[in-house]
């Protein structure tokens, strides 16, 4: 049916309203200018409608934990198939640790078992995790590849392609040697060698001790005297270089700008995280980039950070008793981080950061759930696992299950059991990850999902 006029003209009014909006905050971040102080010029300028539309993400922020190298087995003892966990109870050498002391979530949309090591366990039955058995096992890799492929884009820069709408200093993070491969629209990463390399990304040279810039006078003489240069120079209304001078307006102001000191890690937010002299070094080094993970977000300096963990193949881990330590301190590093982003709060938008940020964990191989001893890398039906803080915007609890007998059960793209299919289930997986971010903007996604349906089905409704 044709479009009325009327209906045109709304259309055409929204795309105008949004395109404004997405350009005057991307010429702000090009400038240098707060993002408090771009929804303020939009008010003035235009309406507080629109200013309130632009002072609100489009898209939530994502830290996304790849456990490689068969270290995604230690966040099942987070997370355990529900019939593993009630099986061990039972007395059978199944790869639970608490046998006994797990419980059933209260209210999840589907069963989600927890113990007594499971972070974010105190909350809301709606933000609670969402677990995908899907795709395939990998063992032995730090890239696993058919858990983190929506319809050949990886999942990490899917995420920076949906946020490119949310300007950042850096739009996307990598650490150590994590690969986010391509996506249409997708960004470019930063890459560090740690979290606290994190730190540095944001530390300018010119503004250190000794450097040019160091006096904060002297940094805002040179950027009024650049800004009062291109004023002067009009060159730059020429098509050819406006975006140069706009870009180098703002690395104007970012030279003279040391941001590290606002990031560095503090003895008080190790304690926050547990980390002491007794943590291990893996365990420590997701707790590091964790805690600047949230100063950078706060502040609106990147949007994604994709992180490695454990790496450690735990075959010995039941055998040698390290369930009974090393799931209890990386609890502590997961408290304490929620724990940050429930009492952040982003800069410009006064919205949690619990409210707008996704959190994944993916690996190589989960091992196999149904015998303890030698903790083996072989997956019942050689599936894998994906786990999701969907920030409220996922169905919440288990999708697929593997049973005591290593018996497996799939899902497929209506929600309902079917037999397991890697492929289905890794896409379903990741379209939910993008669709969370997205929150809950099935058409944002669309490009991706290729038809996957995510809404009213593993994800909720967007509100009306």
């Amino acid at each position: 049916m044709a479009k009325s006029q009327a209906s045109k003209r709304d259309e055409q009014r929204h795309l105008t309203r949004r395109a404004l909006m997405k350009w005057t905050i991307a010429a702000g971040a090009a400038l240098g200018v707060s993002r408090t102080k771009i929804f303020d010029i939009i008010e003035g300028s235009a309406d507080k409608e629109l200013a309130y539309a632009a002072a609100g993400n489009a898209t939530t922020r994502s830290v996304h934990i790849v456990a490689g190298n068969g270290g995604l087995s230690w966040f099942t003892l987070f997370w355990p198939h529900n019939d593993i966990a009630a099986g061990a109870a039972a007395g059978n050498d199944l790869a639970w640790h608490k046998p006994g002391q797990q419980t059933l979530v209260a209210g999840t949309n589907n069963p989600l078992t927890i113990g007594p090591d499971t972070p974010w366990a105190n909350l809301p039955a709606a933000r609670q995790v969402t677990t995908f058995t899907c795709g395939g096992n990998e063992t032995h890799t730090r890239q696993p590849k058919t858990v983190t492929s929506l319809n050949g884009s990886n999942i990490f820069s899917v995420a920076s392609a949906l946020q490119a709408s949310s300007p950042s200093v850096i739009p996307i993070v990598t650490i150590g040697d994590v690969d986010i491969g391509t996506a249409p629209g997708g960004s470019r990463p930063a890459n560090v060698g740690s979290g606290d390399g994190i730190v540095g990304l944001f530390n300018s040279a010119a503004s250190r001790m000794g450097g040019l810039l160091a006096d904060s006078g002297d940094a805002r003489i040179y950027k009024s005297q650049y800004d009062a240069f291109t004023q002067l120079n009009r060159a730059a209304d020429r098509s050819t270089t406006k975006i140069a001078y706009t870009t180098a307006s703002g690395a104007a102001k970012f030279l003279g700008t040391n941001l590290s000191a606002q990031l560095m890690i503090t003895p008080d937010d190790l304690t926050r995280y547990g980390i002491d002299g007794s943590t291990r070094g893996n365990v420590s080094d997701i707790g590091r980039a964790l805690i600047v993970a949230v100063k950078a977000f706060r502040m609106g300096l990147t949007n994604a950070v994709v992180l490695p963990a454990m790496d450690d193949d735990p075959h010995g881990a039941f055998d040698q008793g390290d369930v009974m330590t090393v799931p209890a301190s990386m609890k502590k590093v997961f408290d304490g981080f929620m724990n940050d982003l429930q009492n952040t709060t982003d800069q410009a938008t006064n919205i949690s950061l619990a409210d707008d940020t996704v959190i994944t964990v993916c690996g190589d191989t989960p091992k196999n759930c149904t015998a303890k001893t030698g903790w083996q890398d072989g997956t019942p039906g050689n599936t894998n696992e994906v786990f999701v803080y969907g920030a409220g915007h996922l169905k919440t609890g288990r999708w697929g299950a593997i049973d005591r007998t290593g018996a497996v059960t799939g899902y497929g793209n209506d929600g309902k059991a079917a037999t397991y299919n890697g492929t289905t289930t890794a896409k379903i997986a990741t379209a939910s990850i993008a669709y969370a971010i997205a929150k809950r903007d099935e058409r944002a996604i669309s490009l991706f999902a290729n038809g996957t349906t995510i809404s009213g089905i593993f994800g909720n409704p967007k509100d009306s």
